[in-house]
């Protein structure tokens, strides 16, 4: 029994759907209505329920767990994708308001603590489960289009896992982390290839184009990653195939960092 946020769209989506298909059942969180993802699960014979709330939020992981305990059972792992990009239109620190700032943890990293706060008991008393968080290169780095708030939310969340892993690896329990680069999502999409932003040529919209254009040059594999193919990984790290791998950041950028 799974529960994965920000599962509306993009890479959480395709880690509900690809859970599903490896036989879980799945508890939704997002935001935003995730009756799409509710559907494409429907279609593979998999039961799911929506949580809409907002992960920031600590009522929303009290939620999520009594949604899975009310449906189906205990969760046995945890995807916590939901994140805010945090976009800069222009580089600094100048352009980060503190209202932003907060914002931007709330999501990113207290989110994810939150729901690993809620759910731990439960993988604890029964002596496994899997927590798998989505972090950035930009953890590993920094970000070519982000502000430094999103940064270090991702570092941030790195280090968590590091620490839950730490925690609970005498109960069963393993916490590990990706960190992929550009990703072909919603997300990247509707800040750079929308009508508008298409059509825009302002300079904060041609310098994240631009960026976005040398973080592919960058790459290795010479592409922007899928998110299916970052699902595909997820599901691994939450499988019984990674029994042994725990406290791991995973880069999953297609070369653009190697270490």
């Amino acid at each position: 029994m799974a529960v994965v946020t920000g599962a509306a769209s993009g890479i959480g989506q395709a880690t509900a759907l690809q859970l599903a298909c490896e036989g879980a059942s799945v508890v939704l969180v997002d935001v935003c209505d995730s009756e799409e993802t509710q559907a494409l699960l429907r279609e593979h014979g998999a039961r799911s329920v929506c949580v809409t709330a907002d992960v920031s939020d600590p009522r929303t992981a009290t939620t999520a767990r009594d949604a899975a305990l009310r449906h189906f059972s205990a969760a046995s792992v945890l995807v916590n994708v939901a994140g805010l990009p945090d976009v800069a239109p222009e580089p600094g620190i100048a352009c980060v308001d503190l209202d932003r700032w907060m914002r931007v943890m709330a999501v990113n990293l207290n989110g994810p603590f939150l729901m690993a706060r809620a759910l731990l008991p439960d993988m604890q008393a029964a002596g496994a489960g899997a927590i798998v968080n989505v972090s950035s290169m930009a953890g590993r780095l920094y970000s070519l289009n982000a502000t430094p708030a999103y940064t270090a939310s991702k570092a941030g969340l790195l280090g968590l896992t590091r620490h839950l892993a730490s925690d609970y690896g005498a109960f069963g329990i393993r916490v590990n982390a990706i960190c992929p680069g550009s990703v072909d999502t919603p997300m990247l999409r509707g800040s750079l290839d929308s009508r508008d932003a298409a059509t825009r040529s302002d300079p904060a919209t041609q310098r994240r184009r631009d960026r976005v254009a040398a973080v592919r040059s960058m790459t290795a594999l010479g592409r922007m990653s899928t998110a299916a193919e970052q699902a595909s990984v997820i599901a691994f790290l939450a499988s019984r195939d990674a029994a042994f791998v725990t406290g791991v950041a995973l880069d999953t950028n297609g070369g653009f960092y190697m270490a």
